[in-house]
């Protein structure tokens, strides 16, 4: 009887890690309707603190497709804890493609073993969703896209530490999205905005007192426990 209990607490110890190791990869960013060309983008996330994965064999499921195999594409495998890879289509040229100039230097990049998600590429007016498997076939990460993007935008997670609801995607705001970079959408960690300023009197004479009334709000992820608010005359506009 021990010796069952202490296996079925192996097992179970193993069980619990292999769940936690799947859920540090999320799909972060999906360039289904790009500007041109062969620059469709998948972007993965690695929300681990300290373990990287090889995505070597991993795939990509588009819709009812076969899957599309990740292979290197000369940047190696290894997506290193708290990072971004963006997989390509097989023919992206990595040399003088449309994301070169904005990539960081340390994003993973990747790319499938043909040169089109799927079939022929991604639909860009109907909804489909992208699967994200490992090299068991295990499912780690699904996102049903909505086809409502402008050309050249992609759609984006807003918080990646969250699940991957259709609530928290949300269409990209910039042009040709960000491939291995913080998602547009995402907050700020703390984010301070003044919503209104009003002074009572409106029209004050000099020598009055003046009273100030203001609202702040808060965009950010975080509550902000204390902050403080300088008003001040901005003689020379330098502020």
């Amino acid at each position: 009887m021990k010796i069952f209990l202490i296996t079925l607490l192996i097992f179970f110890i193993a069980a619990t890690i292999f769940a936690q190791s799947d859920t540090a990869l999320v799909l972060s960013e999906i360039m289904f309707n790009p500007q041109s060309g062969n620059n469709e983008f998948i972007e993965i996330y690695n929300r681990s603190e300290t373990q990287s994965f090889d995505l070597a064999n991993h795939k990509i499921i588009y819709y009812t497709s076969n899957a599309d195999l990740i292979t290197s594409a000369g940047f190696g495998t290894v997506l290193p804890p708290k990072s971004y890879a963006v997989i390509f289509e097989g023919d992206y040229d990595f040399a003088a493609g449309i994301y070169n100039s904005i990539i960081p230097a340390n994003t993973l990049k990747l790319k499938i073993s043909d040169n089109s998600f799927g079939a022929s590429g991604m639909a860009n007016t109907t909804d489909r969703p992208v699967l994200f498997v490992n090299a068991a076939d295990d499912t780690l990460d699904r996102h049903t896209y909505s086809a409502n993007n402008s050309t050249g935008f992609s759609e984006e997670k807003i918080i990646i530490n969250r699940d991957s609801s259709p609530i928290n995607w949300a269409n990209s705001q910039v042009f040709n999205g960000t491939p291995g970079f913080r998602n547009s959408v995402t907050p700020l960690n703390y984010d301070l905005k003044i919503k209104s300023l009003t002074i009572s009197p409106q029209i004050p004479i000099q020598g009055q007192d003046v009273q100030i009334f203001t609202s702040v709000i808060n965009d950010g992820y975080f509550s902000a426990a204390s902050y403080t608010i300088e008003i001040f005359n901005d003689a020379n506009f330098d502020s």
